[in-house]
């Protein structure tokens, strides 16, 4: 599974460059801030298709081929993102960016349930906690390089070395689930009917349309404040450092409680967190404020996951996923769309306090449909 990790890790140091340096892309190049929001957003769609169209496939022994086209559509969307300098250039290699990340995910996520055994959440906690490395070293080597040379050259950079990980995913062959001889008709349409695979879907769509929220707005309300380039990409080091460490422990509470209870019970944690952001006018309280919602996303990530699996056959595992993905994808691109004009209209507090509120009654629907229980599994 090394290789698995290497290719998250590597793929989220370039996707994380670009979470940090939308204020510095603002300010270089003259976008407006409610247009931030395409290019957060257009990330979210290029994932949504390529996660419905193709995620599939790699419970039908595609999983290594769905790999190494993700890597390099990762790596030329942050090539392409280092040489663009126009709104539209910008929009289109962050699409491709996403369609990439958009394969490699649910197919690591089909190896590894087929593979971990009793471990399951533990394993996707480790898949998650590499994925977490990219995401705390990449925005303070991206924010370094930037004020060293320019905003071109960390795209540049992350683009090479995600493209080497190919080498890494070159032999890597996924299993095919048992009975996958024949396309099987209506997947998707028969796992959403499941009341309980709604409810898992629920708490994944209400953590990444925060993620949809957060992206365009972290960056620009730390400008805002006064915050460097180099302090903003440190925050978000301050946001996810805490989730690496705790990564593989936070996966394995999946596997001694519920993961329905950990992965809603943490997601509600997390909702006065985002409420507060946009009323915090200090930096320094900001990083604060951003630890604890780091370690409940920590819990709530492979929790959320393992909940996914668990409501679906294990032959339909990588469509389950994919599906969770799709969702999830669908729900950041409303929240980066959406949040950056109303940034702009309605100021840092309001705009934050909505994607709060959204959250909360994703959460709420979630309960409702499948309220969770404590017991130990083991």
């Amino acid at each position: 599974m090394r290789s698995l990790y290497l290719v998250a890790g590597t793929t989220m140091a370039g996707v994380s460059s670009v979470f940090a340096l939308l204020a510095e892309i603002h300010n270089e190049y003259g976008i407006a801030e409610r247009d931030l929001g395409w290019i957060a957003g257009s990330a979210f769609v290029g994932a949504l298709v390529t996660q419905l169209w193709l995620s599939r496939y790699a419970d039908r022994g595609y999983g290594g081929l769905l790999m190494r086209l993700g890597v390099a559509a990762s790596a030329a969307g942050l090539f392409w993102f280092g040489l663009a300098d126009q709104l539209w250039q910008f929009v289109i290699a962050r699409l491709i960016l996403g369609a990439g990340v958009g394969v490699i995910v649910p197919a690591s996520r089909r190896f590894i349930i087929v593979n971990a055994g009793e471990d399951q959440g533990r394993q996707l906690g480790a898949f998650y906690g590499a994925y977490l490395a990219g995401f705390v070293f990449g925005p303070p080597l991206a924010g370094a390089l930037t004020v060293a040379f320019n905003v071109q050259t960390p795209f540049i950079l992350f683009g090479a070395l995600t493209a080497a990980t190919y080498l890494s995913v070159y032999r890597l062959e996924i299993p095919a689930a048992e009975n996958s001889g024949a396309p099987k008709k209506g997947v998707l349409r028969r796992l959403i009917q499941v009341r309980e695979m709604v409810a898992a879907l629920l708490v994944v769509v209400s953590f990444r349309y925060s993620i949809g929220v957060f992206e365009p707005l972290w960056a620009p309300h730390m400008d805002n404040l006064g915050a460097s380039t180099m302090v903003v990409s440190l925050s978000l080091t301050g946001f996810a450092l805490p989730m690496l460490i705790i990564a593989r422990w936070a996966g394995s509470l999946s596997d001694q409680y519920s993961p329905r209870a950990t992965s809603l019970l943490s997601a509600l944690a997390t909702v006065p967190l985002m409420a507060s952001y946009g009323w915090i006018t200090s930096v320094p309280i900001l990083f604060i404020a951003a630890m604890p919602h780091g370690i409940m996303e920590a819990v709530q990530s492979p929790g959320s996951q393992a909940a996914v699996s668990d409501a679906a056959p294990i032959d339909d595992a990588a469509a389950a996923q994919g599906l969770g993905e799709a969702m999830g994808s669908a729900a950041s691109m409303v929240g980066a769309l959406s949040a950056a004009p109303l940034y702009a209209w309605l100021g840092a507090g309001p705009a934050f306090l909505i994607g709060a509120l959204t959250m909360a009654g994703l959460l709420t629907a979630s309960w409702l449909l499948d309220p969770p229980t404590l017991a130990r599994r083991r």
